[in-house]
């Protein structure tokens, strides 16, 4: 096998990832290690329950906590943005204790990274 082999299959490989990442199917290196700090054990945790069924409504208290850490917020605004484009101060009522400048600065460097697109009238979107 050629260079240009492995890196045209690693490249499809890389795809293939990013579909299933897309659809919330992570595939970690060492679970056991990288699962506490960086995401959740393969299933649907409570929280990404909540989000999948969340309808952001200003009627409704939020029963969702605020993750504790960094990336814990971003993965969650992530879950949160996939079901649907929000607003900043949509995103920031559907958590419990979550700060708006807090949510703002996340879903920019989100938007910065290529993950997040903003629509004409102010919502994040999933970037396609």
């Amino acid at each position: 096998m050629n260079k240009q082999e492995i890196l045209e299959r690693l490249v499809e490989l890389h795809d293939v990832r990013v579909e299933e990442e897309k659809a919330g199917n992570v595939r970690w290196l060492r679970p056991d290690y990288q699962v506490p700090r960086y995401g959740t054990a393969v299933g649907a945790t409570t929280t990404e329950m909540d989000l999948r069924d969340a309808e952001v409504s200003e009627d409704e208290a939020p029963t969702i906590p605020w993750p504790s850490t960094v990336l814990e917020q971003i993965a969650a605004l992530q879950r949160l943005v996939a079901n649907s484009p929000v607003t900043v101060e949509q995103a920031a009522s559907s958590f419990t204790g979550a700060r708006r400048e807090m949510v703002a600065r996340h879903l920019e460097t989100l938007a910065l990274m290529g993950e997040l697109r903003t629509t004409p009238d102010g919502r994040y979107q999933v970037a396609t």
